[in-house]
């Protein structure tokens, strides 16, 4: 059930007219424009809320879509589904009330008429009702119209063939999951059936794990002696030297090349052993740790890093050592800065930063 106000204002499926509210807050609300809304022109103030007629009105408005705007000469007021009502204008009497009452009149809702309209998203009126009986029984007559208008936006037009308008947002998410839902069931349920009638030798199996790539015949040459070793070509030169080797004096730390702790010499040149693959390291001369001494006898800087307790814990005690040779051996380094500089691949943890330094210049001194 339907009707129009009056000749003044807008019809059923027509554009309503723009309403813009003050808020007391300073913002303004453009009325009928992004979501659904129901306005309800009153005469008299809403008054106390009964809570029988409260909640059937905030399951009407839930069906609906909508915002409630009531707006009367002693208020404006919204209600939604969910919230508690809100007062959007201030006492009664501004005239930011007075202004937007007087719009009821481009609404074609008479002085002195009650009437409840229902605008969709679109700013386009899709039902109008006025208000009868007594005054005293507002929140029963909102009650009432928006039943009627529930009722007559889920019922099809007879004459055009055209549902309701508004399609809430919860009956979207709805019917989008369980139309989501049955195609995925659906969906499995066909291949299910695909996968029993193939018969056994054309039905799908999991692809083969990768093969490790075939293990490689490598030659290394360490502290002098020659070794042997078939190994995964991906082997880097740091495990072959602890894992297939035992010689665990080089370091594992990072594994990353951050630290130093598995530098090694190459053919005289200092190299992280963790990035460099066995391969690689073929027909050169290596040196690790365990080469430096000679029958027994430490190296000058093994034993300048003992005296100058350059060796906290041990851990990077390797890397440093083989680093400072090399380092000697370059020679760019004389002064401490320099030094530090050169050095600053071989990091410890420990913070004997100062010792390491005293031992290689004390080496460097000795050898003139």
């Amino acid at each position: 059930m339907s009707e129009n106000l009056a000749s003044s204002g807008p019809s059923v499926n027509t554009h309503a007219p723009d309403l813009t509210l003050s808020t007391m807050s300073g913002l303004e609300r453009r009325i009928g424009h992004g979501e659904p809304r129901v306005l309800a022109f009153l005469q008299h103030g809403l008054g106390h809320e009964p809570p029988r007629e409260l909640a059937a009105i905030r399951a009407e408005l839930r069906g609906l879509g909508a915002e409630l705007l009531v707006i009367s000469p002693h208020g404006i007021w919204s209600v939604r589904a969910d919230d508690p009502r809100e007062a959007v204008t201030g006492p009664a009497g501004d005239a930011r009330i007075t202004d937007a009452v007087q719009t009821a009149e481009r609404y074609g809702v008479a002085s002195g008429s009650d009437a409840v309209i229902v605008i969709d998203g679109r700013g386009v009126v899709r039902f109008t009702h006025r208000l009868e009986g007594a005054t005293r029984a507002v929140w029963t007559k909102l009650a009432s119209a928006l039943a009627i208008a529930g009722r007559a936006m889920l019922v099809r037009d007879r004459h055009d063939a055209r549902q309701r308008v508004l399609f809430t947002r919860r009956e979207w998410t709805l019917t989008s999951l369980v139309v989501g839902c049955a195609t995925a069931f659906l969906g499995g349920c066909n291949e299910a059936r695909r996968e029993q009638r193939q018969r056994p030798d054309e039905r799908r199996s999991p692809p083969p794990a990768d093969a490790a790539p075939p293990e490689v015949d490598v030659a290394l040459t360490i502290n002098g002696k020659q070794h042997r070793l078939k190994i995964d070509p991906r082997t880097s030169l740091l495990d072959a030297l602890r894992e297939r080797l035992g010689l665990t004096g080089t370091k594992k730390s990072c594994d990353a090349g951050q630290c130093g702790a598995c530098t090694v010499l190459v053919a005289g040149k200092r190299i992280t052993s963790c990035l460099t693959l066995a391969v690689m390291a073929q027909h050169r001369d290596i040196t690790t740790i365990e080469g430096l001494a000679k029958d027994g006898v430490l190296h000058p800087m093994q034993r300048a890093f003992v005296e100058h307790d350059g060796l906290p814990c041990g851990d990077c005690t390797p890397g440093q050592i083989l680093s400072a040779v090399a380092l000697l051996t370059e020679g760019r380094a004389t002064s401490d800065a320099e030094v530090r500089e050169q050095m600053s691949g071989n990091l410890c943890r420990c913070g004997a930063y100062p010792n390491i330094i005293t031992a290689i210049q004390a080496v460097r001194r000795a050898r003139g």
